[in-house]
């Protein structure tokens, strides 16, 4: 695996692993979304590194997820639905003057659990197509 590729599944790894601890705070879901948000942006974004893909200046995933399903035709099994509330809260629950903004004000623990479990399975897919040899 090339060393920018490696790099960005690392830290998508870092972000879930982060999102992980925070969970186990329940005022703290905002900050867990938030790196929910970025190893899902991460692993999507070391599938377009391995293609030679140039990686867009964006933090949208629906847009990433489409660029992703272009190139990777096995990519697939995504809540798209899950993918975008994701997209919705991250930039919402990052400043003050957004918060009331979401449109479900902020989220609960059990609504960011359901954005952890689509983060790890975008993590865990991204890692198979990476490292198609090892179990993970």
């Amino acid at each position: 695996m090339r060393r920018q590729v490696r790099a960005w599944i690392e830290y998508a790894k870092i972000d879930l692993l982060s999102a992980e601890k925070l969970l186990e705070d329940e005022f703290l879901t905002r900050s867990a979304a938030f790196h929910i948000h970025q190893s899902i942006e991460k692993s999507f974004k070391a599938l377009l590194e391995n293609k030679g893909v140039r990686i867009p200046k964006t933090h949208d995933l629906e847009r990433l997820y489409g660029i992703i399903q272009e190139i990777y035709t096995d990519f697939i099994g995504i809540n798209e639905d899950i993918l975008t509330q994701v997209n919705d809260v991250y930039i919402d629950s990052r400043y003050p003057a957004n918060v009331g903004l979401i449109p479900d004000g902020i989220p609960s623990l059990n609504k960011v659990k359901m954005f952890y479990n689509l983060a790890n399975k975008v993590y865990k897919k991204a890692l198979t197509i990476l490292i198609p040899n090892e179990n993970t």
